[in-house]
C-alpha cells in the first residue's frame, strides 16, 4: 500500500505535535508508541498520576509563552520553583552555590574555599569543578552528582559544553549573599504547570480537534531520501513532499543510512532513565517540587513529588514520589533490582519512615534521556545534521537535534520546522 501526504512527521512528541498543529490537515504523524506525547506524557496508575520527572514550563520567548497559553486556554498556574539538594546531611535550596549560604555549618565548610578558588577552567571535569567551587563543594556535590547522572567518564565531556554543567558563579553574588541580598534570578526561577492532568495535558490539547492524522503503534522501518518515501514495519509505504523527524538521531540513522554509517552512531553517547513511581499511604512532609541527591551510595540522583505541582496528581490523603535512575543508553537496566534499591534508599534517607508506607510501585523506562556531550559525539552530530539538511530532512526536538533542550525549545523547533515548510512550499 502506498499513500501520499505533503508532510510526514516521524514522532508524536512535543516538537512533532507543535509542527503538525501549525501545518494542519496536510500532515501525517507516524508514532511508534500507543499514545502521543513522547517524554512529555503523564501516566496514570491506580488513581495516581505522574510525569517522567520534573516537566515544567518556563519561557524566554514571549511568542512561545503566548502559544502555550492559548493551547492550555490559560489553565495553568505559575509557581516559584522549590528545588532542593541533600548535601552533607542537610537539605538546602537549589542552586547549591547559593543554598549552602543559609546554613552556618555548610557556610563554614564551603565559603572560604569557593572565595579562594581560582575560577579557571581546567583540563578535566574534576579539575574544573575544584577550580570553580573549591575542594569541598566539588567533592560533595558537583563530581558525585554528575557521575551518577551521566554514567560516562566525565573527562570525556567536551570542554565547551562542560560550562553548562559547571557554571561559573560570580564571587560578587556570594558577597551579596553574605550581606543577605539574593542575586538576580533566571527565567527558570518560576515555572508554569497545567492546573489539571499533569504535563501531558499540553500534548493532549495540542492534538485535540486538529485536522492532521496520527497513526499510533506505527514504527517507521525505512526512510528513502531519493524517492521521498517512508516505509513502516507493516510494509505500508507513505510518500512525502516534506519530512520532519523528531525521533532520536541514532534511530533515524538506523532507518535511513547504510550499515557502515549506522556503525558510527555508537559514538553518539547518551543516558537513558528509569522512573520509579512510589504510591504512598500519605503525603510526604516535604513541599519540594524536586530534590537532588549527589550521594554515591544512593541509587537515584533526583526525586520529584507530583502532588506538589497540583493537588489532583494523587488521591485524597495519599502521596507519591518519582525517583530517577540513569543508565548508559547502550545497556539494559535491571528494572527489578533498581526498584528494590529505590525503595530501600527512600527509607534509608528517611524520605519515608517505613516500607509499609509504599502502597504500590510503577516503572517507566526511556532509552534516550540526556545526550552526553563528548567531543567525538558533537563532531559526529555536526556531520549528521549537515547530511540530513543536504537531503532536505528537517530535524526538530532535543533528541532529533541531539542536544539538551527544554519544553520551550522543543515547541519552538517544531514551529520553526512548520514555518520553513510554509515558506518553501512544495
Amino acid at each position: 500500500m502506498s499513500t501520499c501526504k505533503p508532510v510526514i512527521i516521524i514522532g508524536a512528541g512535543l516538537a512533532g505535535l507543535a509542527a503538525a498543529y501549525e501545518l494542519g490537515e496536510e500532515v501525517l504523524i507516524l508514532e511508534t508508541r500507543e499514545e502521543i506525547g513522547g517524554v512529555a506524557r503523564t501516566f496514570s496508575h491506580r488513581g495516581f498520576k505522574y510525569d517522567l520527572g520534573p516537566h515544567v514550563l518556563y519561557f524566554r520567548n514571549q511568542q512561545i509563552k503566548e502559544f502555550v497559553s492559548d493551547i492550555l486556554d490559560g489553565e495553568w498556574i505559575k509557581q516559584e520553583r522549590r528545588a532542593r539538594i541533600v548535601i552533607a546531611g542537610e537539605t538546602i535550596d537549589y542552586p547549591v552555590q547559593e543554598g549552602f549560604m543559609r546554613s552556618t555549618a555548610l557556610k563554614e565548610r564551603y565559603l572560604t574555599e569557593i572565595l579562594k578558588a581560582s575560577g579557571q577552567r581546567g583540563n578535566t571535569f574534576e579539575e574544573t569543578a575544584r577550580n570553580l567551587y573549591g575542594e569541598g563543594l566539588a567533592k560533595d556535590f558537583f563530581i558525585p552528582y554528575n557521575k551518577k547522572l551521566w554514567q560516562h567518564p566525565l573527562d570525556e565531556m567536551n570542554n565547551e559544553m562542560m560550562a553548562d554543567y559547571l557554571p561559573s558563579f560570580p564571587k560578587d553574588d556570594l558577597r551579596l549573599l553574605v550581606q543577605g541580598k539574593p542575586p538576580g534570578r533566571g527565567a527558570n526561577a518560576c515555572f508554569f504547570y497545567p492546573t489539571q492532568g499533569g504535563i501531558g495535558t499540553l500534548t493532549r490539547k495540542l492534538a485535540e480537534n486538529q485536522r492532521y492524522e496520527v497513526k499510533l503503534s506505527t514504527e517507521v522501518a525505512t526512510v528513502n531520501f531519493r524517492e521521498r518515501w517512508v516505509e513502516t514495519a507493516d510494509d505500508s509505504r507513505y510518500r512525502y513532499s516534506h519530512l520532519i523527524s523528531t525521533i532520536p538521531l541514532p534511530e533515524l540513522v538506523r532507518i535511513s543510512f547504510s550499515p557502515e554509517c549506522r556503525f558510527t552512531v555508537g559514538n553518539l553517547k547518551s543516558v537513558g532513565m528509569v522512573f520509579v513511581h512510589l504510591a504512598l499511604t500519605h503525603p510526604l512532609n516535604n513541599d519540594s517540587h524536586w530534590v537532588y541527591y549527589p550521594q554515591p551510595d544512593v541509587i537515584f540522583h533526583r526525586i520529584s513529588i507530583p502532588g506538589n505541582y497540583t493537588n489532583n496528581m494523587t488521591p485524597d490523603s495519599k502521596g507519591s514520589l518519582v525517583a530517577e535512575v540513569s543508565f548508559p543508553s547502550d545497556t539494559a537496566p535491571n528494572i527489578d533490582s533498581i526498584t528494590i534499591r529505590v525503595t530501600e534508599d527512600v527509607v534509608k534517607l528517611r524520605i519515608i519512615e517505613n516500607p509499609r508506607d509504599i502502597i504500590d510501585t510503577d516503572t517507566k523506562v526511556i532509552r534516550y534521556a540526556y545526550v552526553f556531550p563528548s567531543t567525538q559525539s558533537l563532531e559526529l552530530r555536526k556531520e549528521l545534521l549537515s547530511k540530513y539538511a543536504h537531503k532536505g530532512i528537517i530535524l526538530a526536538g532535543r533528541y532529533a537535534l541531539w542536544e539538551y533542550g527544554n519544553m520551550e525549545s522543543a515547541i519552538a523547533q517544531g514551529l520553526k520546522a512548520a514555518k520553513h515548510i510554509k515558506e518553501t512550499g512544495s
